[in-house]
C-alpha cells in the first residue's frame, strides 16, 4: 500500500543524487533573523554542489521572510537539466525535529523530492521522512487503483542506523495516510461494513498473520450486551458492528477502544448545521486511528498483548431510530438514559470500555470525536484520565511522535451534572452545555479500577479549513501518537 519510496543519502552523494533525477524539487530551509534571512547546513550544500545562494534566491521574492509558513521556489540549474528549488521558512532558530517534521509536512510533494531539512537538527531523519511521506498523501477516488509513486531521498549525516528509521517512517506514514484517506471517502462508501472491510484489508496487507480481526454481528452484539451501540445503529438500513483487534503475546494486556460513526446525522436530535452535516463522514476518525495503530504496532514489532474494541455504526433518524429518553444498557450492567442521540459517541463507547474493563486489561486507552477535544484547537487533542501516569506516557508518545495531546483535569464533582431518575447515569446534561469535560465524566463510570485515558480528537481529526502546517480535511490524528504509545522506537 505504500506509494512513497523513501532514501537515504549522505552530503557527499548530493550531486550524484540529484544527476539521477530530471524532474525534481529539492527542499532547501531558510531561517529568519534581525537582519534577514540567513541560511542553514542545507543552504550551505547547494551553494557547493549547484554554486546558488539560495539566501538570495529567497530574496528575490518579497513574501518571503523566513517564518515558518514561507515557502517560495525558483528554477536553478542542475546536473541533468532545471531543478526547482522549493525553500522553506524555518523561524528563527534551529529546528527541532517536531518543526522540522512540520515543515516537511507542509511542502506537499506532489513528485519525486530532495530534501535537505534533516541536516538542520540532529536526530531530526524519522520527522523529515514521515512529514514528506504524509504530506504526499493525496486523496484517491479509487483507493484499490495503483498509487503514483513518489520518490523521496533525504540528504543526512546525523542517523546511524538510517534503515531503521526509515522503515518506521514508511509503515507510520503509509497508516496516518490510510486512516486519511478512509475518514475523506463519501459516507455512502464507507457504511460499517465496508470499514470492517477496510480494516480487514490493513491488517492482510500491513502486519499479515499478527493481528486478529473479528467482525461481531447483531446477534453477538445483543449476547455481549452492546446495547448503546444497538440503539446508535437502530436508525440506520446499514446495520452496527463491532470490530475486535488482538495481538497475541505474553504480559499485561494494553486495551483499546474507537468510535466508529460511519456517518452522524444527529439522530432524532438532528444536527442543524448543514455544514457540519456535511463532513461527519469523519465521525469514524477515532476507530481508523485506533485500528491503524493496533496494526502498525504489530507490523513494527509489538509482541505484548493488545485487544482492542471498534463499535461501528450509522447514527440515522427513522421509525426505528434511538429517541430521546430511552434507556440503554451496557456491558457490565450499567444503565444511560438518553437525552441527546447527538451524544452517540460516548454510548457506543459506553459499550466498548464496560466490555474491556470486564477482560482486566491493565491499562485502557479510548479515542472519539466527541467534542471540541477540551478547546485546544487543531493543533492538539485534548485527554482525560484516571491516572497520572498513563495520561504522561501517552502524551510522552503524541511528542515523540510529532502527535502532540494535553492532559486536561478531570473533576468528580462533573458527574453530579449527569442525573437520571429511571437509569444510572444520563448521556448529556439536562441543564449545561456539553463538553469534553462531561463526555469524560460520563465514560470515567464505565471503567471501574483500571488505569485509564479518553481521548478526545473532535477539534484536530477533521480540519474545515487549513491549519499550517495541515491542509483542511483529515490528518490522521492521533494514530502516530498511538503508535508510539504500543510500540515505541528504540
Amino acid at each position: 500500500m505504500t506509494d512513497v519510496s523513501m532514501a537515504r543519502c549522505w552530503p557527499n552523494e548530493f550531486g550524484q543524487t540529484l544527476a539521477r533525477h530530471r524532474d525534481v524539487d529539492v527542499i532547501v530551509g531558510l531561517f529568519s533573523g534581525p537582519r534577514g534571512v540567513r541560511g542553514g547546513r542545507g543552504a550551505a550544500l547547494l551553494g557547493e554542489v549547484l554554486g546558488v545562494d539560495v539566501v538570495e534566491l529567497a530574496a528575490a521574492d518579497p513574501d518571503f521572510d523566513g517564518g515558518p509558513s514561507a515557502r517560495s521556489t525558483a528554477m536553478v540549474s542542475g546536473p541533468s537539466g532545471p531543478l526547482r528549488v522549493v525553500i522553506v521558512g524555518l523561524g528563527h532558530r534551529v529546528g527541532s525535529p517536531h518543526e522540522l517534521f512540520d515543515a516537511a509536512l507542509a511542502t506537499n510533494p506532489g513528485r519525486a523530492i530532495v530534501s535537505t531539512l534533516s541536516l538542520e537538527a540532529d536526530d531530526a531523519l524519522g520527522a523529515v521522512a514521515q512529514g514528506h511521506a504524509i504530506g504526499a498523501w493525496r486523496y484517491r477516488r479509487d483507493p484499490n487503483a495503483p498509487a503514483k509513486q513518489v520518490p523521496v531521498e533525504l540528504v543526512d549525516d546525523f542517523a546511524i542506523d538510517a534503515s531503521s528509521i526509515l522503515a518506521r517512517a514508511t509503515v507510520v506514514a503509509a497508516v496516518t495516510r490510510w486512516v486519511r484517506q478512509l475518514v475523506e471517502m463519501p459516507p455512502n462508501s464507507m457504511r460499517p461494513s465496508d470499514f470492517a472491510d477496510a480494516v480487514k484489508a490493513l491488517a492482510n496487507d500491513v502486519a499479515p498473520g499478527a493481528v486478529a480481526v473479528d467482525i461481531w454481528d447483531e446477534s453477538t452484539l445483543r449476547a455481549r450486551g452492546f446495547g448503546g451501540t444497538l440503539a446508535v445503529g437502530a436508525g440506520s438500513a446499514h446495520p452496527p458492528l463491532v470490530i475486535e483487534l488482538r495481538i497475541e503475546g505474553h504480559g499485561p494486556s494494553t486495551a483499546l477502544a474507537g468510535k466508529g460513526i460511519t456517518f452522524d446525522s444527529g439522530g432524532i436530535n438532528l444536527k442543524r448545521d448543514g455544514g457540519e452535516l456535511s463532513w461527519m463522514k469523519s465521525d469514524m476518525a477515532a476507530a481508523a486511528s485506533v485500528a491503524a495503530a493496533v496494526i502498525a504496532s504489530a507490523a513494527l514489532g509489538r509482541t505484548a498483548p493488545v485487544v482492542a474494541i471498534l463499535p461501528a455504526a450509522e447514527n440515522m433518524p427513522g421509525g426505528t431510530a434511538l429517541r430521546p429518553g430511552d434507556v440503554l444498557s451496557h456491558p457490565g450492567g450499567r444503565t444511560t438514559e438518553v437525552l441527546d442521540t447527538d451524544c452517540e459517541g460516548r454510548l457506543v463507547l459506553a459499550d466498548a470500555l464496560g466490555w474491556l474493563a470486564g477482560q482486566g486489561p491493565s491499562q485502557l486507552v479510548d479515542v472519539g470525536t466527541l467534542t471540541d477535544s477540551g478547546a485546544v484547537g487543531p493543533a492538539f487533542w485534548g485527554c482525560w484520565a484516571t491516572s497520572g501516569e498513563l495520561a504522561a506516557a501517552v502524551v510522552d508518545a503524541g511528542s515523540r511522535a510529532y502527535d502532540p495531546g494535553w492532559v486536561l483535569p478531570l473533576h468528580p464533582s462533573y458527574a453530579s451534572m449527569l442525573p437520571s431518575r429511571v437509569a444510572d447515569i444520563a448521556n448529556a446534561s439536562p441543564d449545561e452545555p456539553d463538553s469534553g469535560q462531561l463526555a469524560a465524566t460520563y465514560l470515567r463510570t464505565f471503567v471501574g479500577d483500571v488505569p485509564w485515558v479518553h481521548i478526545d480528537n473532535g477539534s484536530a481529526a477533521w480540519l474545515e479549513r487549513a491549519a499550517p502546517p495541515w491542509p483542511a480535511g483529515a490528518t490522521g490524528t492521533p494514530v502516530r501518537a498511538l503508535i508510539e504509545f504500543l510500540h515505541p522506537f528504540a
